[in-house]
């Protein structure tokens, strides 16, 4: 495969973690005004995945890698020439990827870097906390306040917890019947018992021995008895780090809130913020979708405004509860409006974009997108994806498009070639192949008797060498010894075999095939397209471009010594 198919598929990956280069007296390639040097392309090459390096080697496999990176140059050249920077469709995703990536760098900055959560600390939480523990539980289960109630009260005069609980019950028999609880219960599992958090927050309030009020569940009212108890599972610590973590991201993300509302001066408007409220509860769209200049807050500098609420509420709404009254609407502007509005602006006016970290992802980022644009322009939408089109393909390409064919086979598998050898002879001067495969096979987990069993043509990972040999091989023929190599999901060893049943090799029919055909059809119209391309290329900007091999050798030598 060559790089330049290589890279069809996988271009904008490679160039996404590509730096563009740099301007270096040495050298090794020219295009336009832009200098690929050693090192630019000897950091190419060490990001390139490895299922991608070139098959050549030596200065050869970096020649390859120098013209990769010579026909990038001249997409971005070409993508420069016809101003597609410029699109109305590029600049809005364009600015939607800086956005994203200036927010990122904001909150690692403000946010993720100022949590001060050592390992330590969490540690002594989590022994602190009450979700540390599992719990051993009986349960009284009464259907009604009054039932529950008069059960506590028998409780709190002396009746034994166990004359009320009824029978035990294992776990499978939890809502059905009343007594011990069969397993041990913790914050990953206590919502088996169908209670509230709440009601679960409660539970493990109590210490060994004591005995809760009635709680409420969905089925009646439940008392619980807290019999025993151990340690959480280490799994339950990772989802409270995980927890502990969350919780201090809030806490420091309203930390900053609060810090830079000081430093803008922010003012919430109490007229504005009495009409939102009043047109929220209304719920009359049509008037307030006329109000969207409606002044909401200030801060230094800039305004927040009814169209931005609009913008912001109905996503906030989708992953948080938020009341639609005077307190909770204070709440959702100070806790989300705020910082949608005000943290864009910190951002640009602390420069964040001109931090060189952040400046040389940013020009990275712009030069993928642009060679990305060229290429979907001049390759994937000028793929014809026609009914006849994709028909057409199938009909040249039945060979790929095969039902899964099965293969019945009788099989030897042992150690060494030597011994499948011998095998074989014996098989060849007459013996009978079952019972020389129930004394000798060590096949492991056989499906069948004597060594028989049955094997798709999917199933190559789990026969690896062995299913390319029976595909192709007649019925009743004798093969092997095939070499079969081990992997954590096959057995090795050297196998000898004999077909007893195939099915024929036959096309999927078109309506069930239409997927494959779709996916290799495109692959295929790509590469083809993608070549053309850079073909095209080459050729308008050939007087662009200049390779200087003689220095190339030369430095590849010097850096093998």
């Amino acid at each position: 495969m060559t790089i330049r198919t290589v890279f069809c598929c996988s271009l904008f990956l490679t160039i996404a973690c590509s730096s563009p280069p740099q301007e270096d007296t040495d050298a090794v390639a020219r295009v336009g005004e832009t200098n690929i040097s050693f090192k630019d392309l000897q950091h190419f090459k060490d990001g390139v995945p490895a299922l991608l390096l070139s098959e050549k080697e030596g200065v050869e496999a970096f020649e390859e890698y120098l013209q990769t990176m010579v026909d990038m140059e001249l997409m971005l050249l070409e993508a420069q020439l016809r101003r597609i920077d410029t699109d109305p469709g590029f600049v809005e995703q364009w600015e939607s990827e800086r956005e994203k990536k200036l927010f990122k760098e904001f909150v690692r900055i403000e946010i993720q870097d100022k949590i001060d959560l050592p390992q330590g600390e969490i540690k002594r939480q989590w022994d602190a906390s009450k979700w540390s523990r599992l719990l051993k539980l009986a349960r009284i289960r009464s259907a009604t306040a009054d039932e529950a109630a008069r059960a506590l009260r028998k409780l709190e005069s002396g009746t034994p917890f166990e004359e009320l609980s009824g029978e035990h019950l294992t776990h499978s028999q939890v809502g059905r019947h009343q007594g011990v609880l069969e397993s041990y219960f913790g914050r990953g599992n206590i919502e088996d018992l169908d209670v509230s958090l709440a009601a679960a927050e409660a539970i493990f309030e109590l210490a060994e021995g004591e005995i809760s009020k009635p709680l409420k569940v969905s089925a009646g009212y439940d008392i619980y008895k807290i019999i025993d108890q151990r340690p959480a599972p280490a799994s339950y610590y990772l989802v409270f780090s995980q927890g502990a973590l969350v919780a201090a991201y809030g806490e420091r993300r309203r930390e900053l809130i609060t810090e830079l509302s000081r430093e803008y001066n922010v003012e919430l408007d109490p007229q504005g913020m009495a009409t939102l409220v009043e047109q929220v509860v209304l719920g009359d769209d049509a008037d307030i979708e006329a109000k969207t200049a409606l002044v909401l807050g200030r801060y230094d500098g800039g305004l927040m405004r009814l169209a931005d609420f609009l913008d912001l509420y109905p996503k906030v709404r989708r992953v948080a509860t938020v009341s639609a009254d005077s307190s909770g609407l204070d709440e959702f502007v100070r806790t989300y409006l705020v910082p949608e509005v005000l943290f864009p602006v910190v951002i640009k006016r602390r420069g964040l974009d001109q931090k060189p970290q952040v400046a040389d992802w940013l020009q990275r980022k712009k030069r993928a997108m642009l060679v990305e644009a060229l290429r979907t322009l001049d390759v994937s939408e000028r793929v014809d994806q026609s009914e006849e089109a994709l028909r057409r393909y199938y009909e040249s390409h039945q060979s790929r498009f095969t039902e899964d064919r099965e293969v019945t086979v009788l099989e030897i598998l042992v150690a060494t070639r030597e011994e499948a050898e011998q095998l074989t002879a014996r098989i060849r001067a007459g013996e009978d192949m079952p019972t020389l495969a129930a004394a000798h096979s060590i096949r492991e987990n056989q499906q069948g008797e004597h060594n028989r069993f049955h094997m798709h043509s999917f199933e190559r990972v789990s026969f690896g060498e062995l299913l390319t040999e029976v595909l192709v091989a007649e019925k009743g023929a004798l093969g092997g010894p095939v070499e079969i190599t081990a992997t954590p999901h096959r057995q090795g060893g050297f196998s000898i075999f004999k077909v007893v049943e195939k099915t024929d090799e036959q096309p999927k029919p078109y309506p069930e095939a239409v997927q494959q055909v779709r996916y290799w059809w495109i692959k295929s119209e790509e590469s083809r397209l993608y070549g053309e391309l850079i073909d095209r290329l080459r050729e308008k900007h050939a007087a662009s471009v200049s390779i200087y091999k003689d220095r190339l050798a030369t430095m590849y030598g010097a850096s093998q010594s």
